[in-house]
């Protein structure tokens, strides 16, 4: 049979990639951050904003400042700008083309002018980037809408009438009325009325005030930020009570999310009751400048008795509480009313203390909240329970229907049978358990609501729901006390001093240091985490040093996650390609080498038990991970593999050369390689019992390029104890596949890091650090990193 000649050589051509492919992996290092394909990198690069508008009058001008923000390689890009016809092209700064470092940024201002018979109307104009490497392309979009001309003469500003030889003053401030910088100096806003404000020194923040109806639903907005400004939202009740935040808000075009756009909003907020309701606008880094500004609205939205969702509605008092790190804290023997499963897939999650031994019943309630067609059911509401362990990912027991199932039917619970969801749970070990509530079918709407109840069982007697619903008040908001009552007005905004003591108070008491980061971040969630990052990995991102990651290129995913001695019971960590780093206490002194921790991550791959305390843990399979290498490698060994030998104490073998190899099944053989004198064993730690070969020892005490600040020196790059903890396994030889290509790679398991030789790499990049934090977020959350 003949084989057509086009398929002939498409085989050959096919098969001449796939050679050329796997030579050019040959050079990767045996635990590198992954490639990307070229189809990936083909939007590596945007502006930011993305967007404008301005309002001018024919023959005037304007600028727009945006940045070119490179999330790719170093390279060069050129700028073009589609402007109206017969409308003279921008002057650009700094020009084009231009070239722009690694995960890099350049700022740019375009101004423009009006052609002065320009016509009334709107009018688009296209800002393009190009990276010339590969003609992968960003846009940024402006809207111009050019008004009639005025009487004024000139759009030439008028100097001011002072006269002398004195430089021009520098901007000013742009607030004709500063918002005050406290809680009892707040300016009242009006509702669906936009301001324009400044932060106009470091530190600076902005009080303000509306009232709300309650019930009704607001939007609070900053629709326009200055470059340079990275603003936060919080809202309070006149109690000084925190009642929602934001610092970023991705959202603003739905179903397109802009992880770049980070002016904050408060989206569709319900009021609880009438009131006055405080807003506090501050910088996150506290930074500012007297031509820094912002605006700022408050919007009120509608809403009636309809079907249709109603997406602002959605949201009840609860959130967020869509994952298990956001669950609310739920006591013993508490209801809380008029949870919201809205919109479609909307999932809550509460927590709660339990203590082993005693009996706990967790159940939903629908009965009381709407006229569904069979009697104690509300329309559209079929709850579905989980409980988790006190990691919040290990299922321990589901509920779809009260009754249905043998337990509760052996409860003799005269509400039974019920579309509503009850488990019945005694804890084995002290510490914080999760539940999730869901709908059958993932169904939701604003109409969709339930209470649920946490029981704490009396000794010797069992629980029930109770045979009636009870009734919720309509409101669970305190009557405003005396020391944070509305503020009375006076004839000046500036506070008293019984003000500022109530504001001190006020301060204090709320969630300071700030909150907690959930989600993809290209920078960093606390800025303790970017201080020990820049140290040895800066010098690598702007290319001023060849030398592997100590961390990887950026931060990669912001967990919020259970730890039983944090405060609240959560802390913020961070996971990089090599690592996590983790705040157990944001009150602690930051000027602390242990202010930030990285985890025991290998100990809990190794063994699989997930730590969520200081001495608490949640037991799981060990990972079946490769420990290096190319992650489908079928003959790797794994961190399994390593369970047997890091348990072994062979003592002190200094000046022996690893001659052990250990297969994926964790058995141990020779190895059949040569001996490589660089892999002599140097260093024993006799804390863990085990031995560091010198060409790990040598790496554990390299000296090189460093950032401590602002200032670039040679020093040791890392404190090995605190980057990797102490070894707990001996080096052992494996076979791993990088690249598609066996190599041999000595491998060491530290408690917090493992350690990588592959002598066929190229200087520099010999010694690695192994994926271990994108290894132990695979096992722990059952998903890739981005």
């Amino acid at each position: 049979m003949r084989v057509r000649p086009q398929l002939r050589n498409l085989s050959v051509v096919t098969l001449i990639l796939m050679i050329l492919v796997s030579i050019a992996m040959q050079g990767r290092a045996a635990d590198a951050s992954p490639i990307f394909s070229p189809a990936e990198q083909a939007i590596d690069f945007v502006w930011i904003p993305q967007t404008g508008t301005f309002t001018v009058a024919p023959n005037g001008t304007f600028t727009f400042n945006t940045t070119l923000d490179n999330n790719g390689p170093a390279g060069n890009f050129d700028i073009t700008v589609t402007v109206p016809n017969g409308w003279a092209q921008p002057s650009i700064s700094p020009g084009t083309p231009v070239a722009i470092p690694l995960n890099g940024s350049v700022g740019f201002s375009f101004i423009f002018t009006v052609p002065n018979n320009a016509a009334t109307g709107s009018y688009p104009i296209t800002i393009t980037a190009a990276r010339q490497a590969t003609g992968a392309r960003s846009t940024a979009i402006l809207t111009v809408t050019v008004t009639p001309a005025t009487a004024t003469p000139t759009t030439t500003q008028t100097p001011t009438a002072t006269v002398g030889p004195s430089p021009t003053a520098g901007p000013v401030c742009p607030e004709a009325n500063d918002p005050g910088s406290d809680f009892g100096g707040a300016r009242q806003l009006l509702v669906d009325v936009g301001e324009r404000h400044g932060i106009c020194s470091s530190g600076d923040e902005d009080w303000f005030k509306f009232g709300a109806v309650g019930g009704k639903v607001y939007t609070i907005d900053v629709p326009q930020m200055d470059a340079g400004l990275d603003l936060s939202l919080e809202l309070y009740d006149s109690n000084g009570t925190r009642l929602t935040f934001n610092d970023d808000y991705f959202n603003r075009t739905p179903g397109q999310p802009n992880p770049k756009d980070i002016k904050p909003r408060i989206q569709s907020w319900r009021a609880p009751a009438d009131g006055i309701y405080y807003i506090r606008v501050r910088d996150t880094l506290s930074l500012g400048g007297s031509d820094t500004t912002y605006t700022i609205i408050v919007q009120s939205e509608s809403y009636g008795p309809t079907p249709v969702t109603v997406n602002e509605l959605c949201r009840d008092l609860y959130e967020e509480d869509g994952l298990p790190e956001q669950a609310r804290l739920i006591t013993s023997n508490e209801t809380q009313p008029d949870h919201v499963l809205c919109p479609t897939g909307d999932a809550d999650w509460v927590k709660f203390f339990g203590l082993a031994g005693k009996t706990y019943f967790i159940y939903t309630d629908t009965r009381n909240k709407g006229a569904g067609a069979q009697p104690g059911t509300e329309a559209g509401a079929d709850t579905v329970m989980y409980l988790a362990d006190r990691d919040g990912v290990s299922i321990i027991d589901f509920n779809d229907d009260l009754g249905r199932d043998a337990e509760s039917q052996a409860l003799n619970d005269g509400t039974a049978p019920s579309l509503d969801s009850a488990i019945r749970f005694v804890p084995s070990a002290d510490g914080f358990y999760y539940a999730q509530v869901k709908n059958v079918g993932d169904i939701g709407n604003q109409f969709i609501k339930y209470n649920i109840t946490l029981k704490l069982c009396l000794p010797g007697q069992e629980c029930r729901r109770d045979t009636v619903a009870p009734n919720q008040p309509t409101s669970s908001i305190p009557t405003p006390t005396s020391e944070f009552g509305v503020p009375t007005n006076t004839p000046t905004s500036t506070p008293t001093a019984t003000t500022t003591s109530n504001t001190n108070n006020f301060l204090q008491n709320s969630l300071k240091p700030g909150p907690l980061v959930n989600g993809p971040l290209r920078g960093f969630a606390d800025p303790s985490f970017n201080q020990v990052w820049q140290r040895s990995d800066q010098p690598i991102a702007e290319q001023r040093v060849a030398r592997s990651w100590m961390w990887g290129p950026r931060g990669l995913m912001a967990r919020t996650e259970g730890y039983i001695q944090s405060v609240s019971g959560l802390r913020q960590v961070q996971y990089f390609d090599k690592a996590r780093m983790e705040v157990n206490n944001p009150r602690g002194d930051r000027n602390s080498q242990w202010f930030v921790t990285t985890g025991l991550l290998v100990v809990e791959l190794i063994s699989g038990r997930a730590q969520i305390g200081d001495n608490q843990f949640v037991q799981h399979n060990p990972a079946d991970i490769p420990i290096a290498g190319d992650p489908g490698d079928a003959n790797a060994p794994t961190y399994a593999s390593f369970g047997g030998v890091s348990a072994l104490q062979p003592g002190d073998r200094s000046g022996q050369v690893p001659t052990e190899a250990i297969n994926r099944a964790g058995q141990v053989g020779s190895y059949a390689g040569p001996q490589r004198p660089e892999t002599t064993l140097a260093h024993f730690v006799p804390e863990s019992g085990h031995n560091i070969p010198q060409v790990f020892w040598d790496y554990l005490n390299a000296s090189g390029l460093v950032r401590d600040g602002n200032r670039y020196h040679n020093a040791t790059l890392f404190d090995w104890v605190f980057t990797l903890g102490y070894p707990i396994s001996e080096p052992y030889w494996a076979r791993i596949q990088v690249g598609g290509v066996p190599h041999d790679v000595l491998v060491q398991a530290f408690q917090r890091r493992v350690l990588t030789y592959s002598p066929d790499n190229p200087s520099g990049w010999q010694v690695e650090m192994g994926n271990v934090g994108r290894h132990y977020y695979s096992w722990r959350y059952g998903e890739a990193l981005p």
